[in-house]
């Protein structure tokens, strides 16, 4: 099945059309890689070219092997996505932090790259309560206080978990164990289901108990790149043969090789190659959009249907000037359905009077049902309640992933009745022809960018060491 000769040698890496600053890079000459197989490497077809494939091919590349890398996108990033339309503020749509920058392994390719990071002010963080008055230090100090509390109690009582107990289940007991009632119950309760919805994507209800002390964190601080994170996938994608809008139809494989059934805008076509590196989202995998021949193992296609595809949305708002005083961590306690909890401001880090907000799980699905205008509405009256003379924004930006065909979600979650067997399922080669990577294949690093590049590269590695 394997024919070098029938994919054409073309050049792509085309970078979002609304990025000035990535067309004059992708105008830049830049040297040409895994464009031949080196002695004793072969071809392999990448589909995605997101954090996780644009790291795989890099790898592969770099080894010798021909890479071709198939986007169903006009642009490359995946769910990273970096958008320059308001001057002196890049929107980060996808994928915004870099969590913990000491030892990540994502910091190595950052550093390489140069991008800019900075860190948010958290002394800064004010909290208002339901009807938006301002809760003093020493009350908001003790709520943060509460929460690590419940944190502790959860991460020792998760031990043995059971994969049918949830996180919901977790907190109540964590409540209990902390002896917390009535205020301090409400409010560290209320904050520890807003943190679970935007890491998760998912209600506490919807997540496995297990999940608390499955990820691994890497010290120091959590990082933003105000120049936007795509930095890091263009620069993964220079001289990479990369085909955007080449949307995967279906996945074969034989004895000979295998084959991507690709839609391009001059019709459809069968790249052939030795073997394919998926990195499809969950959220895409679920839906069966892409067919393979043969079928996955059932096993991949339990894992698949049992493990969690989150939601979580982002808002921007921009405004003409600071209304919110020098807080750049804004909580926001008691909100309709939960949403609006969390606002960052863009004031020191970008200099632009900018407040963004993360929706996720019930909050997400609950706006999810407005249309584009509402929600805004829903937002600005949500920072009027804590703010009585905040102005309209004069532009916003918000995400849609979970409409978005080629994401269908966020990231993935350990869903209740899910584990890590889950994501090794997922993970496995089949036949030596088919190789998988994504965040949701990965075990402690699943829904960050760390993980997916993490994946990426063991997926890049499976395939160097195939014997040829």
């Amino acid at each position: 099945m394997a024919d070098p000769s029938d994919v054409s040698a073309q050049t792509v890496g085309e970078p979002a059309a609304e990025d000035p600053a990535a067309e004059e890079q992708g105008a830049r000459e830049v040297a040409p890689r895994g464009r031949e197989a080196a002695p004793g490497r072969g071809h392999t077809i990448v589909v995605g070219a997101g954090m996780a494939g644009l790291a795989a091919a890099t790898r592969l590349a770099d080894a010798g092997e021909r890479v071709t890398v198939v986007e169903a996108r006009g642009r490359i990033g995946g769910r990273v996505h970096s958008i320059r339309t308001w001057e002196g503020f890049t929107i980060d749509a996808g994928a915004s932090w870099m969590r913990g920058e000491e030892n990540n392994p994502l910091a190595v390719l950052v550093r390489e790259v140069g991008a800019r990071t900075a860190v948010f002010n958290r002394s800064t963080e004010t909290a208002y309560d339901p009807k938006g008055r301002r809760l003093l230090f020493d009350r908001h100090r003790r709520n943060m206080e509460d929460v690590n509390l419940l944190h502790e109690h959860m991460y020792w009582a998760n031990v043995g978990a059971d994969p049918s107990e949830s996180m919901e289940e977790g907190i109540q007991q964590a409540l209990y164990d902390a002896n917390l009632v009535r205020a301090r119950a409400r409010d560290a309760s209320e904050i520890v289901h807003r943190i679970i919805e935007a890491d998760h994507g998912a209600d506490a209800s919807e997540v496995a108990f297990s999940s608390v002390a499955a990820l691994h964190e890497f010290s120091g601080d959590d990082v933003v790149f105000p120049d936007g994170m795509s930095e890091l996938t263009d620069h993964l994608a220079e001289g990479l043969d990369v085909r955007p809008h080449h949307v995967v139809l279906g996945v074969s494989h034989d004895d000979d090789g295998a084959a991507v059934r690709v839609q391009t805008p001059d019709g459809e076509e069968t790249l052939t190659a030795d073997r394919v590196v998926v990195t499809l989202p969950l959220g895409v995998l679920k839906t069966g959009q892409v067919g393979f021949a043969p079928e996955l193992p059932e096993d991949k296609r339990v894992a698949i249907e049992r493990l969690g595809n989150g939601r979580l949305e982002q808002l921007f708002l921009l405004f003409d000037d600071v209304f919110w005083g020098d807080a750049e961590v804004i909580v926001h306690l008691g909100t309709e359905a939960g949403t609006w909890f969390h606002w960052f401001a863009g004031q020191r880090i970008r200099g632009v009077p900018v407040l963004v907000c993360r929706n996720g799980g019930n909050a997400a699905k609950f706006l999810a049902e407005m249309e584009e205008g509402d929600v805004v509405e829903h937002a600005v009256a949500s920072l009027r309640a804590m703010f009585r003379r905040a102005p309209d924004p004069v532009d916003h930006y918000l995400t849609h992933w979970t409409d978005d065909p080629f994401a269908r979600g966020a990231f993935s979650f350990t869903a209740v009745g899910s584990g890590d067997r889950d994501r090794e399922a997922l993970a496995a080669p089949v036949a030596g022809r088919l190789y998988f990577a994504g965040e949701a294949t990965e075990i402690e690093n699943t829904a960050t960018v760390h993980g997916a590049l993490l994946s990426g590269l063991r997926a890049a590695d499976l395939v160097l060491g195939v014997e040829e």
